[in-house]
C-alpha cells in the first residue's frame, strides 16, 4: 500500500471512530432541559462566545457560552450551520452537545432553516435600519420623544448634506443649535415634553415633503435627528440614509419591522466585529509608524551637544542647575511639568493648570522616573522618552500606542 493510500484510510478510520462515538451520544437521552437550535452566527466578545440561533419552532435565542459551559465538543469550533442542544440559564449556556453530525446522518430529524423573511440582505442594509430603530428607541426608553415625522426628515436631510458640500437642511448650524437650547428652556426644563411621537407615518415617501417647522417640538425633533445623522460619517459609521430613517419611522410610528429583534442584534453584533477589525488595524499600523518616528527622532537627537543618553536610552537636556538634593525612588516629588507629543501636540501641563502635583515615583512611567531621579530640587530638564519607558504598545485613551513623549520638568521639591 502506498503512502497516499495509507494516508486516505488513516482519516477515514478517524471519521469512522469519531461517528461512532459521536452516534453513541446520540443514543444518549438528552437532557430534559436542552433546547435544540441551529446556529445562525457566532461571535467572539470579552472572553466569550455569543451565539445567536433559531429553535424547532423558528425562534431566535441568543446566549453566551464561556469556561462555565460544559460541551461535547470544542465551543470555539461550534459555527454557523451548526445543529446543538443547549440548556440556557439567563442567556447562559451551562451545556451544549454538538449534534450536528447525527442530524446529518438522520439519526436525530431536525430541520431549522436559517432563510430569513426579511428583504433586507446586505449588512450595511440591515446595520443602516438598525441603527436607526435602536437609537430613537433609546431616546424613548429615557422619556425623550420626538415627532415621528420630523425626526426622520430631519435624518434623511442630515444624512444628505453629510455627503454634500451643499447644505440642504430647513436650517444652518448655528440656528439647530439655537433651536436645541430653546427646547430646553421653554419645553423640557417646564416638563412639558410630549411622552408619545406625534402622528404616525407609514413610510419615508410620506415626510420627504414636509415643509420647514414652525413649532419648537416640530423644529426641535427635526434638529436632532438631522444632527444625529450628520455625524454619522464623523464617526465612521457607512449607513443607507433611507434604511437608517426607515428604521427610526418604524419604531416612533408602531409599523412593521423589516428584521425581528434578533436579527437587529445579529446585524449589530456583525457590524460591530468589523469596526472592532478596523480599529485593530488602524491601531496596529499606528504603532509600527510611531514607533520608526520615535527611533528616527532619538537616533538624530542623540547627536545634539547637550543631550544626555542613559543606559535605559532615556534622552535629556539640563535646561537650568539644581541647587537641592537629589530624590529615591521611595519619595513624592513636588513638579511641575508638560507633556508633548512629537508634533507639538501638548497632551498635559500643570502649567496650564496653574499649579504644580505631588507624584509618588515609584507610580510613574519607568521614563518620567528615570528623569527626575536624575535631577536636582530646582532643576529643569527636558526628556524625550522612548515608547518602551512610556506608555509602549498600549498607549492610553490621551496617547497613540509607541508614541514618543517629551517632558519639560521642574523639579520644585521633596516631600516630607
Amino acid at each position: 500500500m502506498n503512502k497516499s493510500n495509507r494516508t486516505i484510510l488513516a482519516v477515514l478510520l478517524l471519521l469512522l471512530v469519531a461517528t461512532s462515538s459521536l452516534f453513541a451520544q446520540g443514543m444518549k437521552e438528552a437532557n430534559p432541559e436542552a433546547v435544540t437550535l441551529r446556529v445562525v452566527a457566532t461571535f467572539d466578545q470579552y472572553g466569550e462566545k455569543t451565539f445567536i440561533a433559531k429553535d424547532t419552532d423558528g425562534n431566535e435565542v441568543i446566549f453566551n457560552a464561556g469556561t462555565y459551559t460544559e460541551s461535547n465538543w470544542p465551543v470555539s469550533s461550534i459555527v454557523q450551520g451548526d445543529y446543538i442542544e443547549a440548556v440556557l440559564v439567563y442567556q447562559m449556556a451551562s451545556e451544549i452537545r454538538w449534534i450536528t453530525p447525527l442530524v446529518t446522518i438522520g439519526v436525530l430529524p431536525v430541520d431549522i432553516s436559517l432563510e430569513s423573511e426579511s428583504p433586507l440582505t446586505s449588512l450595511e442594509e440591515r446595520f443602516s435600519y438598525t441603527y436607526g430603530y435602536l437609537l430613537i428607541q433609546s431616546f424613548a426608553t429615557q422619556g425623550l420623544f420626538f415627532d415621528a415625522g420630523y425626526y426622520t426628515k430631519g435624518a434623511l436631510d442630515g444624512h444628505i448634506d453629510s455627503q454634500s458640500e451643499v447644505q440642504r437642511g430647513f436650517f444652518t448650524i448655528e440656528e439647530l443649535y439655537d433651536i436645541v437650547g430653546r427646547y430646553q428652556d421653554e419645553i423640557w426644563d417646564l416638563g412639558l415634553a410630549n411622552d408619545h411621537f406625534g402622528t404616525p407615518y407609514a413610510s419615508i415617501a410620506d415626510v420627504k415633503n414636509l415643509s420647514k417647522p414652525t413649532d419648537l417640538t416640530e423644529s426641535f425633533s427635526y434638529t436632532y435627528g438631522y444632527l444625529l445623522a450628520l455625524n454619522l460619517t464623523g464617526q465612521g459609521l457607512s449607513v443607507d440614509g433611507d434604511l437608517y430613517a426607515q428604521g427610526a419611522l418604524d419604531y416612533a410610528s408602531g409599523n412593521p419591522l423589516l428584521l425581528t429583534e434578533y436579527e437587529m442584534q445579529l446585524a449589530f453584533l456583525e457590524y460591530q466585529q468589523i469596526l472592532e477589525a478596523e480599529y485593530q488595524e488602524w491601531i496596529a499600523n499606528i504603532a509600527e509608524s510611531n514607533l520608526q518616528s520615535a527611533e528616527a527622532f532619538l537616533l538624530q537627537n542623540k547627536n545634539n551637544d547637550d543631550v544626555i543618553v542613559t543606559d535605559s536610552g532615556l534622552q535629556y537636556e539640563l535646561l537650568t542647575e539644581g541647587y537641592g538634593p537629589k530624590p529615591v525612588i521611595e519619595d513624592t516629588v513636588e513638579v511641575n511639568y508638560q507633556l508633548q507629543l512629537i508634533d507639538g501636540t501638548v497632551v498635559d501641563s500643570s502649567y496650564d493648570r496653574g499649579e504644580s502635583a505631588h507624584f509618588p515615583l515609584y507610580l510613574l512611567t519607568a521614563g518620567f522616573q528615570e528623569a527626575v531621579l536624575n535631577m536636582e530640587v530646582g532643576s529643569v530638564v527636558r526628556a524625550w522618552v522612548h515608547p518602551d519607558l512610556g506608555y509602549g504598545a498600549e498607549g492610553n485613551e490621551a496617547i497613540l500606542p509607541n508614541s514618543l513623549l517629551i517632558f519639560d520638568i521642574e523639579l520644585m521639591g521633596i516631600d516630607e
